[in-house]
């Protein structure tokens, strides 16, 4: 009997890096996280962290969940979801 492989599926996640200086990510629920080292983003399901120095919000389109970083991207990586409130969800939620 063959094993069943669940595919993930993040269709409307879409991380850009241009050079290491911007950053634009699709499919942003809520900021959790913002200052000028670390910003914590949540997608669909699950975190996105991104780590930097001189980090800051250029763009937010929270109908479309979009958001633009600029400075300097160290590091990307994915985490599991925590149940922290955001900054979307204390502004617009």
């Amino acid at each position: 009997m063959a094993a069943e492989i669940k595919a993930e599926v993040f269709s409307d996640e879409r991380i850009h890096l241009e050079g290491r200086r911007v950053l634009r990510a699709t499919g942003v629920k809520e900021i959790l996280r913002f200052d000028e080292t670390t910003v914590v983003l949540r997608l669909t399901e699950r975190l996105l962290v991104v780590r930097g120095a001189g980090l800051s919000l250029r763009s937010l389109v929270p109908e479309d969940g979009q958001v633009e970083l600029r400075g300097r991207v160290d590091a990307l990586g994915y985490e599991q979801g925590g149940q922290e409130k955001g900054l979307f969800r204390r502004l617009f939620g």
